[in-house]
């Protein structure tokens, strides 16, 4: 029986890292959670939402429009973190989805 499920996606970086939204989208929910530290929810329509974990600063407010680009936060080791890195987990309809589907995927 699975009892610490990680979906999404790590990536190790430098702490103070920025961290860029992927896509453009609005900020639904930022908080600071036991497991995934300092978190910010993008919502970019259409079910899709994004969850940056681990941030060493909060850089939007709910409410916040995001350009595709537009920098969230910075990377950091906050939550249940054993050094300083990006999770980005990707939901659609609620569903989890695999990030690494839109890596590499959008042509301008």
């Amino acid at each position: 029986e699975e009892r610490n499920p990680h979906s999404g996606l790590d990536f190790a970086a430098s702490r103070g890292t920025s961290i860029k939204a992927p896509a453009a989208g609005k900020v639904i929910l930022v908080g600071d959670y036991f497991f995934n530290g300092k978190t910010v929810f993008v919502d970019h329509g259409q079910g899709l939402i994004s969850m940056f974990c681990h941030l060493s600063v909060i850089g939007v407010k709910v409410g916040d429009e995001l350009p595709r680009g537009g920098v969230l936060g910075k990377v950091g080791a906050t939550g249940r973190a054993t050094g300083p890195h990006l999770h980005w987990n990707v939901s659609l309809n609620d569903a989890r989805v695999d990030p690494a589907i839109f890596i590499g995927a959008f042509t301008p």
